[in-house]
């Protein structure tokens, strides 16, 4: 597929010479001299999902630094206990809402669908009835109509290639992080750097604002009112207020922040630095670092439990996943060879089990959230980028930026 000007996957580092891929992140013209990625057949929807080898070995870090921080979410085993209950007997949640569907640990895809020309990453409304899809060859916004299985309203975005996308804790909004890579005698440098927010009812933009260099995955707060963004090319975050778009604080950390992932009492967010192989912890009530956890090589997405008690972290170059434990903010588990290049990380809302994007193996893995066993390996599509959970856990999305579709994954299926 000719992505034109699109940038791929965001920028990261080189895997090693042993390594049988190397992950796209240049322009088409770049890419002449690497590899060429295996090639996942599109009869993904009617393939059913391949079961891989279980992880036998959970190792525990015990090399993780722990600086004295009182952790994030405190809520403990207990309550894992109670949302399993609640599964077993068909109860509601706290808040009266249906619990969601008991995730399965061996899901198949249900539908494979055209979407755009290169999507990249896909974020889920909090009511689950759409989602919104940034597609940099398109220089688009795209939103996906989940109950119908397809998308109906592209929305371009003039500021430049959109990479990422956030939705508002009310699904009112999108901010999409936007950004441009180009190659140079020197290398690459970015340009049209921007973060863009608009109405997702009107689909007009709000406000546009320029920013540093490779706005990548962010967070708001839970009441809305603040955008955490990190750039992968350079060493902070910048906190927005997300009426305006205006800087209201900026956040020193380790190089490279790539991702964010918030407790849901706003007490704590988890940063991944894909350059500099540690995980930043943040008060958000001070915005102070609170210490750094070494996780695996190259670490990228990262996902909080629904309980708030762990955080998975995929690591790009070790294709493992750290575990962290939010108590204590220690690695307690590392789950081995979940695939080549995984990407992005996404919890089952009920907790049971997480899934991998493996960007250059074309597949989507699913992890026991208790063993750390790599219970299926699932063909998904070209080069799937990212991956999320309908809020109801019977399916999830995934990007697959190769081929320009989106795999439709039925999370809840026994298989």
């Amino acid at each position: 597929m000719d992505h034109g000007h699109a940038t791929a996957h965001g920028k990261h580092r080189q895997r090693r010479s042993w390594r049988r891929l190397l992950l796209p992140v240049l322009f088409l013209a770049a890419l002449a001299g690497s590899a060429v990625f295996a090639m996942v057949s599109r009869d993904a929807t009617e393939a059913t999902s391949t079961e891989a080898t279980s992880a036998d070995t959970i190792s525990a870090d015990t090399t993780s630094e722990d600086t004295g921080s009182d952790g994030g979410g405190e809520t403990g085993s207990s309550s894992g206990d109670r949302r399993d209950e609640a599964h077993e007997h068909g109860n509601t949640t706290p808040t009266g809402t249906p619990a969601p569907a008991a995730s399965g640990p061996s899901p198949a895809v249900g539908t494979v669908v055209a979407v755009g020309q290169a999507p990249h990453h896909v974020a889920v409304a909090p009511d689950g009835t759409y989602a919104y899809i940034a597609d940099p060859a398109a220089r688009a916004v795209i939103r996906f109509d989940t109950a119908a299985g397809k998308p109906t309203t592209t929305i371009p975005i003039p500021q430049g290639p959109p990479q990422m996308v956030t939705l508002s804790p009310d699904g009112s909004r999108v901010y999409v992080s936007v950004y441009k890579s180009e190659s140079t005698g020197y290398g690459t440098t970015l340009t049209e750097n921007h973060v863009v927010a608009f109405d997702v009812r009107t689909d007009s933009v709000l406000w546009a604002v320029p920013v540093g260099r490779g706005p990548y995955a962010a967070s708001t707060t839970a009441d809305g009112s603040l955008l955490y963004l990190p750039f992968y090319d350079e060493n902070h975050l910048d906190v927005l207020d997300t009426a305006t778009g205006q800087l209201v604080t900026r956040i020193t950390t380790a190089p490279s922040p790539h991702w964010i992932t918030m407790s849901e009492d706003d007490r704590v967010g988890y940063v991944t630095n894909h350059f500099s192989d540690v995980v930043t912890v943040i008060d958000l009530r001070s915005n102070a670092v609170l210490s750094t956890i070494p996780v695996g090589q190259g670490p990228h997405s990262v996902a909080l439990s629904p309980d708030g008690a762990r955080v998975a972290v995929v690591n790009y170059i070790s294709d493992d996943v750290s575990i962290i434990d939010t108590a204590t903010n220690r690695v307690v588990q590392t789950v081995p060879g979940v695939g080549a290049g995984p990407q992005d990380v996404a919890y089952a809302p009920d907790g049971r089990h997480f899934y991998t994007a493996n960007v250059e193996d074309g597949t989507v893995s699913v992890v026991d959230a208790a063993t750390g066993a790599v219970t299926a390996r699932i063909p998904t599509g070209v080069s799937p980028t990212s991956v999320a959970l309908l809020p109801d856990g019977r399916q999830a999305l995934v990007t697959n930026f190769d081929d320009g579709t989106v795999a439709v994954i039925d999370t809840s299926a026994a298989g």
